[in-house]
């Protein structure tokens, strides 16, 4: 066999060496593709979960005025702390903890408030969307009175309104305004001709820090 026959073969030989390499190759692409699922979902040996996002927290105190619906007694300041947990951009859940002192207006003695409930908070409008974020929460707790004519236990049903912002990267501002039905509650004074009640409202101006 002459050397250009010899070169001929051995080049024959390598193209089609190379042309079933390409054809295996495409052939196998086209198998993966057939076997991945549709969409942007993982194949089975890659998580379909690959980070769990972990809700932030948020630390705030507040201070306004609390009032009571009907003569149970007058306006008095009133306080708050209030522990925020994001589970998404709409939802969170709420513990707060508030107090108040307010005069009885027939007595002159104080009555003094302290009310811990946990509640479900939802945002109107995501934080991006406006230059403050609406909100609403309901919820339930204990509230218990100190002084003349209160009442150690009563269950209370938080209702709120309100919005709050950014100011910094860990620092909010915001505004509440707070209705609190009151249920299994006597503040009725001794010898008074009417039975009085808890049900409240509260507005609060607070702030804090989120992590």
């Amino acid at each position: 066999m002459s050397t250009r026959r010899l070169a001929a073969a051995v080049l024959t030989v390598a193209a089609m060496v190379a042309l079933a390499g390409t054809a295996e190759a495409q052939g196998g692409a086209r198998a993966d593709q057939q076997g991945r699922p549709a969409g942007n979902v993982p194949p089975a040996d890659q998580p379909l979960i690959r980070r769990i996002p972990e809700p932030s927290i948020a630390v705030e105190g507040g201070f306004g005025m609390l009032g009571y619906l009907g003569a149970t007694a007058g306006v008095g300041p009133t306080w708050n702390v209030r522990v925020t947990g994001t589970m998404s951009p709409r939802l969170a859940v709420e513990g707060n903890y508030i107090g108040s002192v307010n005069q009885r207006p027939t007595l002159g003695r104080s009555l003094v408030m302290t009310s811990l409930d946990a509640g479900v908070r939802y945002n109107v409008l995501r934080a991006d969307e406006a230059i403050v974020q609406p909100f609403v929460v309901a919820g339930v707790g204990y509230t218990g009175w100190a002084g003349e004519g209160g009442d150690a236990f009563a269950v209370a049903v938080p209702l709120t309104v309100g919005v709050e912002r950014l100011v910094t990267r860990n620092i909010k501002l915001g505004a509440r305004l707070n209705f609190r039905p009151a249920f299994f509650d006597d503040l009725t004074v001794r010898g008074a001709a009417t039975q009085t009640g808890g049900d409240s409202w509260a507005l609060l101006a607070h702030g804090g820090g989120a992590f």
